[in-house]
């Protein structure tokens, strides 16, 4: 019997165990009924504890097998076949994933009154996470995202009743609602309709107000090709989310010394700025890239210099270039986040290479590799310059 959809809001039950069988360290146990939650509906599976006269087991995971509601438990004593048996849920995790799941329903409906076309992919209603993947045909931008989130927090504030019936498959066919009709199994349908608002097919468990659910709150959203990823908060989980970003805003605000009102207009000035001043260190780098001249050392010409910002394979390109020359050295090095070092040489040059690299790239604190005669890596870009001193010195040093 499924007390779960009987009482959601059912905490502690009284049942019998039909048996007991055991998987790897598992104890699988099936009750005559259980208010433990299998899942469904992209909505996780309810945890909690089952004790009895001689022992208690943890329940780990409930799930369904073959229409049977197995309880997958960490045993501790003994727990029989036929014995009465008390049962209580983790209620905390349940209601987190009962007010998340009524939330997602509601949100999608929200979204789809400002977004044409959605089509949900999948759900993701665990504990810590709540997620919805859905499939636009258009970009959901920022503006029309915060229309969508204000009218969910409206319908929230409206405390509408979630409403859950039973129909035959037939009759949910021709219904007006959200319904994937191959993964129905079996003749009923379990419809749950947030009144007046909101109606799809679902078999997992609501609460029976959007109230309960406090306050609505998207944390991030991510895209691939047409799908995204919108993940959300609710209650005080969604407050303390948005008091967070208020903070960040109002201090990177501070630092732009701009308005909060004026946060995103400066940043795509900066944004369109640093683009400009990229476009004119490439070209001034590729300016010093072409004039760069020789130092002899031992009857080596050594090509070395830093850049900044420089493209790395311009400079591999450059360096294949040079060494073609014979007794030619290169060393070129570019800071970024990481610093960027190459060494390379006229491969008829009588000098071990790999050793002096491997010495440059330690130095570095990073990692290289390549040809005997060319090689590459990267490391710290404050250890840079240090680097390609100790190449320099390497190189004197067997020449001297």
């Amino acid at each position: 019997m499924e007390l779960y959809y009987e009482d959601p809001y059912l905490k502690s039950f009284t049942s019998k165990v039909n048996s007991v069988s055991y998987s790897n360290s598992h104890a699988l146990i099936v009750l005559e009924k259980t208010a433990f939650f299998p899942g469904g509906g992209g909505q996780s599976h309810d945890t909690g504890i089952i004790v009895g006269k001689k022992g208690s087991a943890k329940v780990v995971e409930t799930r369904m097998e073959k229409n049977i509601v197995v309880h997958l438990c960490s045993l501790n004593g003994v727990i029989e076949q036929g014995e009465g048996v008390q049962c209580r849920i983790d209620w905390d995790r349940r209601y987190e994933l009962m007010r998340a799941h009524t939330a997602q329903h509601m949100f999608f409906q929200c979204l789809s009154r400002f977004f044409k076309d959605l089509y949900v992919v999948k759900d993701n209603i665990d504990v810590g996470r709540h997620a919805l993947f859905i499939r636009s045909p258009e970009q959901i931008d920022f503006a029309r995202l915060a229309e969508a989130e204000k009218l969910a927090n409206q319908v929230i504030k409206e405390g509408r009743r979630v409403i859950v019936r039973w129909m035959k498959k037939e009759e949910a066919a021709k219904g007006d609602f959200r319904i994937k009709l191959d993964r129905i199994k079996g003749n009923e349908v379990r419809v749950v309709e947030i009144e007046g608002f909101d109606k799809s097919a679902c078999s997992g468990v609501h609460v029976l107000s959007t109230n309960e659910i406090g306050l609505l709150a998207v944390t991030r959203i991510t895209k691939e090709g047409n799908e995204h990823t919108l993940e959300f908060e609710f209650g005080d989980k969604a407050r303390d989310f948005l008091l967070d970003m208020k903070k960040i805003g109002m201090s990177a605000s501070s630092i732009l010394q701009t308005y909060p009102e004026l946060l995103e207009r400066t940043a795509d000035k900066l944004k369109q700025e640093n683009l400009t001043l990229s476009e004119q260190l490439k070209e001034l780098n590729e300016a010093l890239l072409s004039k760069l001249e020789p130092t002899q050392k031992g009857g080596i010409k050594i090509y070395s210099k830093i850049f900044s910002g420089m493209d790395a394979k311009k400079l591999m390109d450059k360096a294949g270039e040079l060494i073609k020359e014979e007794n030619v050295l290169v060393i070129l090095g570019n800071k970024g986040e990481k610093g960027f070092l190459l060494i390379a040489k006229n491969q008829k040059m009588n000098v071990d290479l790999n050793s002096i690299a491997e010495k440059a790239f330690r130095v570095m604190e990073g990692k290289g590799g390549g040809k005997e005669y060319f090689m590459s890596g990267a490391g710290k870009a404050e250890k840079l310059e240090e680097a390609v001193g100790l190449v320099i010195n390497e190189i004197g040093d067997l020449h001297d």
